[in-house]
């Protein structure tokens, strides 16, 4: 007997199961895929491996590990996977399975674990980046223990990482492992940082994004080849702004990878180019230049992988953001010209390819599908699903509809937004304004895994307003740099006067509105309620409230701030101070919740105290502040399971506190 559908619950969050790093077999009749799920006793993730098959059979799950088994590689021939496990401690170490059955062979067993698997083309080694400590550390608890209490001596300027905390005590190396077992044999020495690696088709060389060591320098990385054993290493790719993600061309004369469009020492070019550069270093090409979109690159702790190859070398497959959807375009090598394969209102990404059978996997989610994995044809012809992982929670739920709309700026022509309207049809409703990170993210047609009191709040009767004001990525460069140096300035009166629309419409209660928004969205909020008096209530999450103390906190706030705000610190303080709402702290009288990760280094909780403790001072509203111990500035997407259920949770809640007439 079939169930009524009910409107999303708070619980429903953490039953989704979650697809990703679909990677398709060599004979292009598999696709190996991680499914993860919420373990809530423990309140910790579980991740399994699942393999199907691409002519649409039933998948079968193929790991069974009691924590987290992820990253599937498969060998050349296709008959085992390479995988990473913390099955057998606290670090992931590799693992090798056969598809014909037997236990999993672990592979490595490094003190700080190992990276994804590369395969040598023969299928004999495996070449990965691990992090090596500078100084080895005691073996004996209490000696170790005494060592981690040592003074810190700090060098240069990049020495911690968002989710990874101090990085200037180790570097990420190179090494490569027998498949049948022996030592990993550590290829790369010195400060450099090494990316994941790749082989050329003989299986003599790898190519690898590796970063310069200077004492200001921050992810300034060049793409260089070596020997397989990780001599006669040398740089050829040096022009293309933090080069990554390096894959050689199938004949082994070509390497393409991702970069900006130059090297700078600033951070925030939001446009990532695909380049080639011949393996030799000559004839290096920013192939998409004069294409105006970017390259989307997966977040933590996925690992993009290089653009895909054509089995003639004539292409390379990607994925691109445009307009708020992500989709997979097809590069050709000789003229860079960009054609869409995979597109349409949703998300797709993640993409693998077996070049000798030309068929991709995928990953893709809509505003109303939380995520599965595809395949098609190279050409994005033969499309279809081969999971569907969460069909049975779907179908108890009644979800609200999501309209995608154009709203008139103040400065002429247009902005792109989506408005989700409540369940219950109710006009006027109250609206919540969510505002978006970045600040070169974007909203779009993605399932709101990072943002569920949308939904929440539309089961009980709010529209909710997300809209892509100037300075939103996948509209172009242009689009994008049109806030850099007046942030708040310029997007506020976009937001507002999308407000304003939808109140004309009759769509949203103009007594009952509430903004909300995370990272450079917390920066909005905070600037929203110190300029205006219209919202009744203000969630903050993880905000810059101050530039001058983000500057020199922030992990990238030394290379971040002068870019998005147009100059150095010294001679443009009274930019920073302009464009910090902390100093306008007492123009607020909107009710404010402040919501921060303990251990974030992105936007540190410094920020989050400051307007907290600011807003107490000016003793206009009322305020409190949830600190969520140990977490990162990606808390929302991957934090501990209880802490986004709970920052969903305190959204809604505050929300309805305050509005309610």
């Amino acid at each position: 007997m079939s169930q009524t559908p009910r409107a999303p619950q708070f619980d429903d969050l953490l039953a989704l199961r979650v697809a990703s790093d679909p990677q398709i077999s060599p004979d292009g009749q598999w696709v190996a895929y991680v499914v993860t799920h919420v373990d809530r006793e423990k309140d910790e993730y579980r991740s399994s491996i699942w393999v199907a098959p691409t002519d649409g059979g039933e998948p079968v799950q193929v790991t069974r590990g009691p924590k987290r088994d992820s990253f599937p590689r498969w060998s050349p021939d296709g008959s085992r996977l390479a995988f990473l496990s913390d099955r057998d401690g606290d670090k992931p170490q590799l693992y090798v399975m056969s598809m014909s059955g037997g236990d999993p062979q672990k592979i490595t067993a490094l003190v700080n674990g190992a990276g994804p698997a590369v395969w040598s083309p023969d299928g004999t080694r495996l070449a990965f980046a691990a992090r090596v400590h500078k100084e080895t550390p005691p073996s004996d608890k209490e000696a170790r223990d005494r060592w981690n209490q040592r003074p810190k001596v700090i060098t240069h300027a990049s020495y911690k990482a968002d989710g990874a905390g101090y990085t200037f005590d180790a570097v990420s190396q190179l090494f490569v492992i027998p498949v049948e077992g022996g030592e990993a044999r550590q290829i790369t020495q010195g400060m450099n940082a090494y990316g994941p690696p790749a082989w050329s088709p003989d299986g003599q060389r790898l190519a690898v994004s590796r970063t310069r060591d200077g004492v200001a320098d921050y992810n300034i990385s060049d793409i260089w080849t070596m020997n397989a054993d990780g001599s006669h290493a040398r740089p050829v790719l040096e022009a293309a702004g933090r080069a990554m993600s390096p894959s050689w061309s199938p004949d082994g004369s070509l390497i393409a990878c991702y970069g900006t469009d130059e090297q700078e020492p600033w951070l925030g070019e939001s446009i990532i180019r695909v380049w080639t550069v011949r393996s030799d270093g000559s004839e290096a090409r920013n192939l998409t230049k004069d294409y105006d979109r970017g390259v989307f690159l997966v977040s933590p702790p996925l690992v993009p992988a290089g653009p895909l190859w054509s089995a003639d070398g004539q292409t390379v497959t990607v994925a691109m953001g445009d307009r708020g959807n992500v989709g997979l375009r097809q590069v050709a090598v000789t003229d860079g010209a960009v054609q869409a394969i995979v597109g349409g209102p949703r998300w797709a990404q993640q993409a693998s390819l077996s070049p000798s059978t030309g068929r991709l996997a995928f990953y893709a989610a809509d505003a109303y599908a939380p995520g599965d994995v595809y395949t098609c044809r190279a050409d994005g012809r033969d499309e279809r699903p081969l999971t569907h992982l969460n069909t049975d929670l779907l179908s108890q739920w009644t979800l609200p509809q999501v309209e995608r709309r154009d709203f008139k700026t103040p400065h002429g022509g247009t902005v792109e937004g989506w408005v989700i309207l409540p369940l219950d049809g109710q006009r006027p409703a109250p609206l919540v304004v969510d505002i978006h990170g970045g600040p070169h993210s974007y909203h779009g047609t993605n399932f709101p895994h990072a943002g569920w009191y949308r939904y929440i709040l539309a089961a009980r009767g709010w529209a909710v307003l997300m809209l892509n004001p100037t300075g939103s990525g996948s509209y172009g460069r242009d689009f994008a740099y049109g806030i850099r140096g007046r942030w708040g300035e310029y997007d506020l009166p976009e937001q507002m006067a999308a407000v304003d629309m939808l109140v004309a419409e009759g769509v949203a209660d103009p007594d009952r509105l509430a903004v909300t928004g995370y990272s450079y969205g917390g920066y909005m909020t905070s600037w929203v309620i110190t300029h205006t008096d219209r919202f009744r209530a203000a969630i903050v999450g993880a905000p810059v409230v101050n530039q001058e103390s983000f500057f020199g906190t922030s992990d990238i706030g030394r290379w971040f701030a002068p870019w998005e705000l147009k100059g150095e610190i010294v001679p443009n303080r009274d930019v920073f101070r302009r464009l910090s709402p902390i100093n306008t702290i007492q123009n607020v009288v909107t009710p404010t919740l402040v919501l921060h990760g303990e251990g974030d280094d992105r936007c540190p909780i410094g920020q989050g105290e400051e307007l907290f403790v600011g807003l107490v001072a000016a003793g206009r509203v009322p305020t409190e502040f949830v600190r969520y111990p140990g977490a990162s500035h990606l808390m929302n997407t991957i934090g501990r399971p209880s802490h986004r259920a709970d920052y969903n949770q305190r959204v809604v809640e505050w929300v309805e506190r305050y509005t309610t007439p």
